[in-house]
């Protein structure tokens, strides 16, 4: 049993793995231990961190994003009543972004850095299963819950099946369009990231996307043309589309540029009309007519 359950455990390291590099967070520390600030409150001397990545951020000008990763994976389904059980794997990563923000590791990449005036201690769980299972939406059944406000953190983000599933699927797709491309990822201005030091694109993503149903991607093209690509996880709705095009007029507004909206369930003959429709209300012929809009999962009607 316990064989067995390391090699679940490296099928769910290999997996997180992947998703890092996928979107730029290359070379992460990886299964290490830090002393607990308080023993007696965490009952435990010591937490168990699965991987550590930190970055400047491109979405807080001059301050250094540090993520501690808990990764829990399981070859049985979600618990139907889940409440419980993640409130565990908040508990022990609160705890264990508490004990971080006193290390050693904390402190020596701090005193490394002459361009940080902030610094923020971040937290993803990812909980994870082998069950396909498209009925259970794990964020939806937790998203009235109040975390537990017992721990010193700058917020932890919930990643399960269908969340990374989306992510994965979004990747995959700009580099299925566009083989060989480099892709980068576009930075929303935030009101905080304003100053010229900030990229407005680069191959990092952002913890905060992580949250949001839109992500937002940019390559070059021919002839130094780029292309915007905005994957929405929501499906199609044309009020959604005129949300997104919206978006996409702001973000393009400094660049000649293509644009592609995404969404996982369009399908021309069902949406080409209402398509059309929102291009007339955006009235803006010199940019609607670079805009072509999508459906990023893999069928044969793409």
């Amino acid at each position: 049993m316990g064989e067995f359950s390391k090699r679940i455990g490296d099928v769910g390291e290999d997996i997180v793995k992947d998703f890092l590099a996928l979107i730029g967070w290359i070379n992460p520390v990886r299964n290490f231990d830090i002393p607990s600030i308080d023993p007696e409150k965490h009952e435990k001397d010591s937490h168990g961190i699965d991987a550590y990545f930190h970055y400047k951020s491109p979405t807080i000008s001059k301050t250094l994003e540090n993520i501690l990763i808990s990764i829990k994976y399981s070859k049985d389904k979600y618990p139907n009543a889940p409440v419980e059980k993640f409130k565990s794997h908040y508990r022990d990563l609160g705890m264990a972004i508490e004990s971080f923000k006193k290390s050693e590791l904390r402190a020596k990449n701090i005193n490394s850095r002459s361009d940080i005036e902030a610094v923020f201690d971040r937290g993803i769980i990812f909980w994870l299963n082998n069950v396909d299972d498209d009925s259970f939406d794990l964020l939806e059944r937790l998203s009235k819950l109040e975390a537990p406000k017992d721990f010193n953190h700058d917020g932890i983000f919930l990643i399960d099946n269908k969340k990374i599933e989306f992510f994965f699927n979004a990747i995959e797709f700009v580099k299925r369009k566009f083989p060989g491309k480099e892709i980068d990822f576009t930075y929303f201005s935030t009101g905080l990231n304003n100053d010229n030091e900030t990229p407005k694109n680069g191959s990092v993503m952002p913890i905060q996307y992580l949250g949001s149903n839109i992500l937002p991607i940019r390559v070059q093209t021919e002839n130094e043309r780029n292309t915007l690509i905005l994957i929405s996880r929501e499906n199609f709705e044309e009020e959604e589309l005129i949300k997104l095009i919206g978006l996409a007029k702001n973000i393009t507004a400094n660049y000649q540029s293509n644009t592609i909206i995404a969404f996982p369930d369009y399908n021309r003959l069902q949406h080409e009309q209402l398509v059309d429709n929102a291009k007339l209300i955006v009235e803006e012929s010199s940019f609607t007519k670079t805009l072509t809009v999508e459906n990023f999962n893999p069928n044969f009607r793409n």
